[in-house]
């Protein structure tokens, strides 16, 4: 399920927008700028809806801050406000958001917008050449993975199962959803044969295997910057 953040610091307008599409989504609130940053950057949501006028920190800088982030730079964001004059749009629009919807609003029209910038997200996601974090590279088209500027070889059932994986960041994966993603609803393939392929890919990816986390009771989930690789480039760097 799809998690939005919702960033506004108007009760009613929460409970509205919650009430229109938690049946669809997850959805979470916070009710100032400085906090909805925090969220976005521990969470990771796959959209944000973003007021302008939030106190002390505003959307404008929220949405600043959070398109300068390299973890959260590309989370569709949806700016709702009061606000309808063409300053305040061009401006959330230079800041790199996707969309500007006016309050009041039609909670028909706002689903619809949220499902079409997911709908978009997720096709940008999909149509990458590349994936690269410090260490890993992961090329697309050439099939081809690195892992310290070294190339590591894949099979081609490993390399599509990884290439699924990046292309779903932050999302719990049920094994049921993987065998159909990846081998096919028709192919008659057990739970185990997912479980022996993973290990082998967090094998070949070695100290990154981490990447890819076990969630008990669920499947998998890929997280683009686990815990252990960014506390193990900070010692790198403190180390230099």
């Amino acid at each position: 399920m799809d998690k939005i953040l919702v960033i506004e610091d108007n009760k009613d307008f929460q409970f509205l927008i919650q009430t229109a599409l938690s049946g669809d989504y997850k959805v979470m609130c916070s009710d100032n700028g400085r906090q909805g940053v925090e969220m976005a950057q521990e969470l990771k949501p796959d959209l944000i809806i973003l007021d302008i006028s939030l106190g002390e920190m505003d959307g404008f800088e929220v949405c600043h801050l959070l398109k300068n982030n390299k973890e959260t730079a590309q989370v569709p964001i949806i700016f709702l406000s009061s606000r309808n004059d063409t300053h305040s749009k061009v401006m959330g629009f230079d800041l790199g958001a996707e969309d500007f919807l006016e309050k009041p609003f039609e909670t028909g029209e706002l689903k619809a917008r949220v499902k079409v910038r997911l709908r978009q997200s997720q096709a940008r996601r999909e149509n990458l050449s590349s994936f690269e974090v410090p260490g890993l590279r992961i090329d697309f088209i050439g099939h081809r993975v690195f892992i310290e500027e070294k190339q590591v070889l894949f099979s081609a059932l490993e390399f599509k199962l990884l290439s699924y994986f990046v292309r779903h960041p932050d999302r719990v994966l049920t094994r049921e959803k993987i065998l159909n993603s990846v081998w096919g609803v028709d192919t008659f393939v057990t739970d185990r044969v997912v479980d022996s392929h993973i290990r082998s890919i967090r094998k070949k990816l070695g100290s990154h295997k981490d990447h890819i986390e076990s969630i008990y009771g669920e499947g998998y989930r890929f997280n683009p910057h686990p815990a252990s690789l960014s506390k193990k480039s900070k010692m790198e760097s403190e180390a230099a």
